[in-house]
């Protein structure tokens, strides 16, 4: 199995180690500043599987250290990462800083799509400034990380090629438009995430989340769509090899 978003914090070791004997064994580390990023090399050294990913979130877009995107380029043409982000919009935490944002997801946008690079896009609360922006700066290969968009969005989103990545949200009892969407997504654009720490599926809503917990949330979306939980893994780890290119 494979957990295609997170954000490895400290206590990394025993996370991991949980997730590898719960048989999720390809992790996506997601950097998202200056420390993560050190971190996130110092991971991969010791576990070859977790994988690091480097951008600048939306939310810190207008308080970026000094170096921190030439870092994530040099990374990125050394292919010492194996996708950009995560990067986007947002609308929910960070209302007065859009052009920032816009500033730096136009960076993103273009230098995964000049190295053919996965982007990982963040959007919360900006889904109509999301397909307006990329109508003009088009993403070769895109992510929707945590999707929660409504069916325009996810029918929009399928036209234009993007991957939907589905979190432990998926797995609650009140998220009935999202399950329809996820049921009816072909399960070639589908991809699962724990963004852990956060949005830890049932049965642990509420608590720290971790990559050992992707086998519920890959539950979910078997029984959403009618299938084996192993044809879902198999296909969902194919697209990701695809993708991704590990």
């Amino acid at each position: 199995m494979i957990d295609t978003h997170c954000h490895l914090q400290e206590d990394y070791r025993d996370v991991l180690l949980r997730a590898f004997a719960n048989g999720v064994h390809h992790v996506f580390n997601i950097c998202i500043s200056v420390e993560d990023i050190e971190r996130g090399l110092k991971i991969v050294e010791e576990f070859p599987t977790v994988y690091p990913v480097a951008g600048i979130h939306p939310c810190h877009a207008h308080e970026v250290e000094k170096g921190h995107f030439e870092w994530v380029v040099e990374l990125a043409e050394q292919k010492k990462i194996i996708a950009i982000g995560e990067s986007g919009l947002d609308l929910h935490h960070s209302l007065d800083h859009l052009d920032i944002q816009k500033e730096y997801f136009k960076k993103h946008i273009e230098l995964a799509n000049d190295l053919n690079l996965p982007l990982s896009i963040h959007c919360r609360n900006a889904y109509q400034e999301l397909m307006d922006f990329t109508a003009k700066y088009p993403v070769k290969k895109g992510i929707l990380h945590c999707f929660a968009g409504d069916e325009t969005v996810a029918k929009w989103a399928l036209e234009h090629g993007y991957i939907l990545s589905f979190s432990g949200v998926v797995t609650f009892k009140n998220a009935l438009k999202m399950q329809q969407i996820a049921a009816q997504t072909p399960l070639d654009s589908l991809i699962i995430e724990t963004d852990a720490p956060w949005l830890a599926p049932d049965p642990y809503r509420g608590k720290k989340n971790e990559p050992a917990y992707i086998p519920f949330i890959l539950k979910k979306i078997a029984s959403l769509k009618g299938l084996s939980e192993n044809q879902v893994q198999n296909e969902i780890f194919s697209t990701c090899k695809k993708l991704f290119g590990f």
